[in-house]
C-alpha cells in the first residue's frame, strides 16, 4: 500500500482532517483498516444498525492467532465544533502552530488512536508478527452520541465469533500534569430524572384559586439538594447531583403556569446503583407531596451509565510498570474514576480494563489541541506496555 506513514503526529492529523462528528464516518475508520491492514492485521469492518439509533459504521482488527490477548479500544467520532470561527484555526485542518497540534479530536481521542497504531506498528517491525499473542483494536464511530450501534455491539460481536480478550486499554484522555501520571481504573455512573410538578393555572392576583407548580419544584429541589448522598470513598469522588434545567415555558407575567420541569443528573459512585437512587427519589418526592391535594410530581428517568470499578490488578500492574520504564519516573499514577463515561462501562463486562491516554485539557472546548512532545511520549509508554505485557511475561 502506498502513503502508509505511522508517525504519531502524521496519523493524528490524518484522522482529525476527517470531519467525523457523531455519527458521520468521515473517512476516519478507512484510514485506521488501511494503516493496520499493512502491517498484518485482520480487519473487520463493523456496520450495526437498530430501529433506536441512526447506523454506526465500527471496526474490529487483530493480528495474532493465540496467547495473550490485549485489545486497544478508542473512538473515532467526535463532538460538533460549534462556532467555528471562533478557532483559531479550522477545527478539521489539523494545523500546527508551534508545540501544538490543533483541531476537533485531537486530544479526544483521535491522537491516543494514533499513538497506539504507531506503537504497534514498532512492535510488530521488532518483534515480528508471531510476538506470542493477540493485539487487537476495537474502534467505533459512536462513542460521543448514543452509544447504540458502537461498543456494545462490538463486544456483543467478539462474543459471538468466541474471540476472548484478556485485557484492554481503553485510550481516552486520562493524564493530568504528564503524560502517564493519572489512569483511570472505573467510572463513575450517570442518572438523568425528569421531573413534572402539575398544579393548577391561575390568575397570579388570585394565587388562592390557584397552586403554583414553581414554588413545590423549587422545594423538591431545595430538599433533595439539601445533604450530600456521600462523601466519596478511596475510589470514588462523592456522588454528584446537579440541575441542568429548570423549565416553565411561561410568557405571560401575571399567570400562574400549570406545569414545572426539570431535569436532576447524578453522576454517583459505588455506594449507589441506579435502582437505590430511583427509590431515594422517590421518599424526597413523598416528603415534598405526600400531603399535597392540588400538586403533585412524577418523574421518568434515563440510566446512562451504571458506576464500576477493575480495582488494581495485572493490567495497571504492568502499566505501572512501563509508564516508569518509558519516563523514569518513580512515582506510580494516580488510579482515578472522575470524570465523565467512556466506553469502558461496556468492555468491563468482558475483560480487565483500564483507560490511558494523552493529557485532559482541553476536550470538547475551542481550540482543542494537543502538545507535540505528548504525542512523542504517549507512543513510548504504549510501545513498552506491548513490549511487558507480551514481551517479558
Amino acid at each position: 500500500m502506498d502513503n502508509i506513514d505511522f508517525n504519531s503526529t502524521k496519523l493524528t492529523q490524518a484522522l482529525v482532517k476527517c470531519k467525523s462528528v457523531t455519527p458521520v464516518d468521515g473517512g476516519a475508520l478507512e484510514i485506521v483498516e488501511k494503516h493496520l491492514s499493512s502491517i498484518g492485521f485482520k480487519c473487520t469492518p463493523l456496520l450495526f444498525t437498530d430501529p433506536n439509533s441512526y447506523d454506526v459504521k465500527n471496526l474490529f482488527a487483530s493480528i495474532g492467532s493465540s496467547g495473550r490477548h490485549l485489545a486497544f479500544a478508542g473512538h473515532t467520532d467526535v463532538v460538533p465544533a460549534g462556532n467555528e470561527e471562533s478557532w483559531r484555526f479550522p477545527p478539521f485542518s489539523a494545523t500546527i502552530e508551534g508545540d501544538k497540534l490543533y483541531g476537533r479530536g485531537t486530544e479526544d481521542m483521535k491522537s491516543n488512536i494514533a499513538c497506539f497504531m504507531s506503537a504497534t506498528n514498532k512492535f510488530i517491525d521488532k518483534y515480528s508478527k508471531d510476538f506470542g499473542g493477540i493485539i487487537s483494536f476495537i474502534i467505533t464511530g459512536d462513542e460521543e452520541g448514543q452509544a447504540i450501534n458502537g461498543t456494545p455491539k462490538i463486544m456483543e460481536w467478539t462474543k459471538e465469533q468466541n474471540i476472548s480478550i484478556d485485557h484492554c486499554i481503553v485510550g481516552e484522555p486520562t493524564s493530568d500534569k504528564s503524560i502517564g501520571d493519572k489512569i483511570k481504573i472505573g467510572r463513575r455512573g450517570s442518572i438523568n430524572f425528569f421531573l413534572t410538578v402539575k398544579g393548577i393555572q391561575g390568575h397570579t392576583a388570585n394565587g388562592h384559586r390557584a397552586e403554583n407548580p414553581v414554588h413545590h419544584l423549587s422545594k423538591l429541589l431545595t430538599n433533595i439538594l439539601a445533604e450530600p448522598l456521600d462523601n466519596g470513598n478511596e475510589y470514588f469522588l462523592p456522588t454528584s447531583i446537579q440541575v441542568p434545567t429548570f423549565d416553565v415555558g411561561n410568557s405571560a407575567h401575571n399567570v400562574i403556569p400549570e406545569l414545572a420541569r426539570a431535569t436532576i443528573n447524578i453522576r454517583f459512585n459505588d455506594e449507589h446503583t441506579a435502582e437505590s437512587l430511583i427509590d431515594w427519589l422517590r421518599k424526597k418526592i413523598d416528603e415534598v407531596f405526600s400531603k399535597e391535594k392540588n400538586a403533585s410530581c412524577h418523574f421518568t428517568e434515563e440510566i446512562s451509565a451504571r458506576s464500576f470499578i477493575n480495582k488494581e490488578g495485572e493490567l495497571t500492574d504492568i502499566i505501572t510498570k512501563s509508564i516508569s520504564d518509558s519516563t523514569g519516573r518513580n512515582e506510580k499514577p494516580e488510579l482515578a474514576t472522575d470524570g465523565g463515561t467512556s466506553d469502558a462501562r461496556f468492555i468491563k463486562n468482558y475483560c480487565e480494563t483500564t483507560e490511558l491516554g494523552i493529557r485532559n485539557q482541553t476536550l470538547h472546548q475551542i481550540d482543542e489541541f494537543v502538545y507535540i512532545k505528548d504525542l512523542e511520549e504517549l507512543e513510548k509508554i504504549y510501545l513498552k506496555i506491548l513490549e511487558n505485557y507480551f514481551i517479558k511475561n
